[in-house]
């Protein structure tokens, strides 16, 4: 109605929209659940069925207590994060570092062609005794 309204109005079953089902609320309601019971217990439970209920945060911008939690939320976050590496890439990372962080599903042609990267890689380290 907005965007392509013409387009809209000539083909109306080529606009559609489909998703898995997971909002960006309800995911952060289940992939962190130390920020779930924070907004829970600030917000109210409804706030992952109504996005709107996510301005009331405004109102804990200057609340020590609130940004006292969130900081333990994110700490947390970040210890979750850090054991994940540890554990799935024998990697240790600090915590405390500054996480910059995409996941984005990939297509099966580009898991192929990071395969094959990978391979490539791999070759390349052996080659040169590393």
């Amino acid at each position: 109605q907005d965007l392509f309204p013409e387009f809209a109005a000539l083909w109306p079953e080529k606009f559609t929209n489909v998703t898995n089902g997971v909002t960006p609320r309800r995911w952060v309601a289940l992939a962190n659940p130390a920020l779930h019971s924070l907004l829970c217990d600030s917000i109210g439970a409804d706030w992952p069925a109504r996005p709107q209920a996510l301005r009331r945060l405004e109102d804990f911008q200057q609340d020590g207590a609130f940004l006292e939690r969130w900081g333990q939320c994110k700490r947390i976050a970040k210890q979750r994060l850090a054991g994940y590496i540890h554990r799935h890439l024998e990697l240790s990372v600090d915590p405390e570092s500054l996480f910059d962080v995409q996941v984005k599903r990939i297509h099966e042609y580009k898991r192929q062609h990071l395969n094959a990267l990978q391979v490539i890689a791999q070759y390349l380290r052996i080659k040169n005794g590393l």
